[in-house]
């Protein structure tokens, strides 16, 4: 058994297809089953092991029970040597349904099968008993370049050396994932250098639907407090310390957050690179983009604010509801920072607000009222020497003022 994983995207089956390719011929049979997560939830198991054994045995079959699929895969099977990919998997009963139970030896199943398993879940592997794995890892900059330039241009060759920059732009943004360079290459195909940086400002604000489609993939498959931690570490959290990080999570849930990060990390959404979470810039534009839709035209409805202008509009026209959870206000760096104007009650209405994140940027005063169920508090440069007096900072988790 080989296990290959990896994001959404990022060209796992592909990869797996070059194999099986390669390597048909030394087998007595073969067959690669493509899309397992998506044909076994329109059609069911079923389908996939009819589809399995309608390869093997030359003909059409149809099963009457999932049962009987099983048996009859192991029995047809039975003696020969066998090349099976099973692309795409997200869950466990899959690969009982079509191999079985995860350890079985060569004489008990009597087959010489090699079994090569693509999923977005590490952890499907592990709990599968699957020894090797192979992480796949997004392209580097010259292989990046050179798959951009063949759906872009059709060629591997050189180009008009005025689209350098603009090809760089988008390896720089895409940070070499396949899929992503793939959809953006073949819609600029005959496109004018204008037509392509106005094109990248579009997907940088806006992902394309394409892409956010294939992403948003590994985001479905996730419980719903899952989904929420997701999207807290995503719009609000990115760089942090994985201890901050969950210090901050068990404060907004009440538990402990080391389960949900290393789910995160298994299904490639998150990564942990020198003790800090980091995700891939697609991720964070899909995810950013799934918490905006949840409320897109009334900000101060959202659980989470981490966009500058949408923070410095519910600040000035106290806007926001008990419906924040967290803010998270990151001002760029500059040499000349304005001081913002805004209302200093704006936080009398965010009944429910846990986690108060502020830093770089300069308010022209500090609050006149915090809510009581505030648990983080982190301000750099807070505009006064105090707290409102009828806040209770004992409540607090962290604080940490500058």
């Amino acid at each position: 058994m080989i296990g290959i994983h990896g994001m959404g995207g990022v060209g796992k089956s592909t990869l797996a297809r070059a194999v099986y390719n390669l390597h048909t011929d030394h087998f007595d049979d073969s067959c690669f089953l493509q899309n397992v997560r998506e044909e076994s939830n329109r059609h069911g198991l079923k389908r996939l092991q009819s589809i399995l054994l309608s390869q093997i045995l030359k003909k059409e079959i149809n099963l009457a029970s999932e049962q009987q699929g099983t048996s009859m895969i192991k029995n047809k099977l039975k003696g020969k040597k066998v090349l099976l990919v099973l692309d795409d998997v997200d869950e466990h009963k899959q690969l009982q349904a079509i191999v079985g139970k995860s350890v079985w030896s060569e004489s008990e199943f009597g087959t010489r099968l090699v079994l090569i398993i693509t999923t977005r879940d590490k952890q499907l592997l592990t709990s599968y008993g699957v020894k090797r794995t192979h992480e796949v890892k997004e392209l580097s900059k010259k292989d990046a370049i050179q798959l951009l330039k063949r759906k872009a241009f059709k060629t591997y060759d050189e180009v008009d050396q005025s689209y350098n920059q603009v090809l760089n732009d988008v390896v720089t943004w895409t940070s070499g994932l396949p899929l992503a360079l793939e959809v953006i290459g073949s819609n600029l195909f005959g496109k004018s250098i204008k037509e392509w940086e106005s094109a990248i400002k579009q997907y940088q604000r806006i992902p394309n639907k394409e892409i956010l489609k294939i992403l948003k993939v590994s985001f479905d498959a996730l419980e719903e407090e899952e989904k929420s931690v997701f999207l807290d570490i995503t719009c609000c959290l990115k760089g942090y310390k994985c201890r901050e990080i969950e210090d901050i999570l068990h404060s907004l849930y009440d538990n402990c957050m080391k389960y949900h990060i290393g789910v995160l990390v298994d299904k490639s959404l998150i990564q942990i690179s020198d003790d800090r979470v980091t995700l891939h810039d697609l991720i964070e534009n899909m995810g950013k983009e799934i918490d905006r839709q949840k409320s897109p035209k009334e900000t101060g409805k959202r659980r989470r604010l981490w966009l500058l202008k949408d923070i410095i509009q519910v600040l000035k026209d106290n806007s926001g509801t008990s419906e924040v959870k967290i803010i998270c206000l990151d001002f760029p760096i500059s040499d000349k920072q304005e001081t913002i104007e805004w209302n200093g009650n704006a936080f009398k209405e965010m009944k429910n607000l846990k986690a108060l994140i502020i830093r770089n940027g300069i308010l022209s005063q500090g609050p006149n009222y915090l809510p009581e169920s505030l648990r983080i508090l982190e301000w750099h440069r807070h505009p006064s020497h105090c707290l409102p007096s009828d806040f209770d900072t004992t409540n607090l988790a962290i604080r940490d003022l500058e």
